[in-house]
């Protein structure tokens, strides 16, 4: 080999090795591990929301026709808080906060003031209270003064807004008089204003009747007979259990209302009248919290993420109390961006307004804590109409034709 051949092969010898080289660099690189992200840290604020049931309350049994027909299955609105706390989700990073919920089972309504006090104790502050209405009276004088909103979701009595009137309570369940006077509305705006009502036997019957009663006075209705009836088919008893009998009166009506709190005797009155009217009140027409045919203003979603959560049930309207009440919690978080009590209580109970997915935005009532909203008339698979009803005016708020109105309530919390 000629020398001058030997030096012609060094430049390419040479690029050879600085190719080698820059492989091999490049291997280099690859295997250093790349610095790690910082892990976001995680919340430093938790809000915890407590719902609280009675295990044998009965106003969950079955209703039963026989020993094997169910007639209708109440649940829990647990599943309802749920749903409120995983439309939250989405917010834990902004607000820097974790939401978490609880579950209490008492076995006794005389139980659930002890147990609040008790989580109350260890720190948390708001409730969500599914209970009868023998649990206020004892709930409200263990938590009074307490830095604690207890959110009734599922109890329509009228009295524990007038006569109990505690300010640690927030009655997201629409009252007796605000389901009434949404029925009577309607009734009214369609002309059915000379009404027959028949009433049961219950004492919760007996206060639908009268809430029924005043509602038809405060919206010029009449009531032109009130009959009472007895549940069961005793042939002795046919003029107390018979709905053509009990209709048989000498004046006409427009429309039959049924105070039936144990759905018995009323499932046998449509089509069994003397003459061919509507029911209203514990079937067929019905004022309502909430129905799952609801279709307005993002209630399908609503109604869709609740399905699945309560794995096919269909949403009612202590669901729906249930998920406002939560909305409402962590509205007043994101409002005020603080999980400070004190200004979190005042935005739920002052100007604070939410979105419940019935038209009207709900707000609290400060003379009695009771959440303003719209009531849904429903037939068993389609709303007919939501109250208030066009017309029915109010010189602030029409929301507040339902119900009870400032002038007219005896519980003054504002005050």
């Amino acid at each position: 080999m000629s020398s001058a051949a030997g030096l012609g092969a060094l430049p390419r010898l040479a690029a050879l090795w600085l190719l080698g080289f820059t492989w091999a660099a490049a291997a280099a690189a690859q295997e250093v591990p790349a610095p790690a992200r910082p892990t976001p840290a995680p919340p430093q604020h938790h809000m915890k929301i407590v719902f609280v049931q009675v295990d044998g309350d009965r106003r969950y049994e079955p209703i039963v026709a026989s020993d094997r027909i169910v007639l209708k299955k109440p649940e829990h609105p647990f599943a309802g808080a749920q749903v409120g706390i995983d439309d939250a989700a989405p917010l834990r990073r902004i607000l820097n906060t974790d939401f978490a919920l609880d579950r209490i089972a008492v076995k006794s309504p005389a139980d659930v003031a002890p147990a609040i006090k008790q989580a109350a104790d260890a720190g948390t502050h708001f409730f969500l209270v599914d209970a009868p209405t023998a649990a206020y009276a004892a709930l409200a004088a263990a938590m009074h003064g307490r830095n604690v909103l207890l959110f009734n979701v599922s109890e329509p009595d009228d009295a524990l807004r007038r006569r109990l009137c505690a300010g640690e309570f927030v009655h997201v369940y629409p009252s007796r008089a605000q389901l009434m006077d949404g029925l009577v509305q309607y009734v009214v705006s369609r002309r059915w204003t000379n009404l027959l009502e028949l009433q049961g036997p219950s004492p919760a019957d007996a206060a639908m009747a009268a809430a029924f009663e005043y509602s038809a006075k405060k919206f010029g209705a009449h009531i032109v007979a009130q009959q009472k009836f007895e549940p069961g088919t005793d042939p002795r008893q046919r003029e107390h259990n018979d709905p053509a009998l009990l209709s048989a009166i000498n004046r006409d009506f427009d429309v039959v209302f049924v105070a039936d709190s144990d759905f018995d005797f009323v499932r046998t009155v449509p089509y069994h009248l003397l003459r061919p009217r509507p029911v209203i009140g514990s079937i067929d027409l019905r004022p309502v919290a909430w129905h799952w045919t609801w279709d307005h203003n993002g209630a399908p979603q609503v109604n869709s993420r609740f399905e699945k959560k309560a794995n096919g049930r269909h949403m009612a309207g202590a669901d729906w109390a249930a998920w406002v009440a939560v909305t409402m919690i962590v509205q007043a978080v994101l409002h005020t961006r603080s999980t400070d009590f004190a200004k979190d209580r005042a935005f739920i109970l002052g100007n604070g307004s939410f979105d419940g997915d019935k038209g009207l935005a709900v707000s609290v009532r400060p003379w009695d804590h009771q959440v303003r909203q719209a009531v849904l008339l429903a037939a068993p698979y389609e709303v007919v109409a939501s109250a208030p009803i066009e017309g029915f005016l109010h010189r602030t708020n029409e929301l507040d034709t339902l119900g009870d109105d400032q002038p007219e309530s005896t519980c003054h919390l504002d005050h």
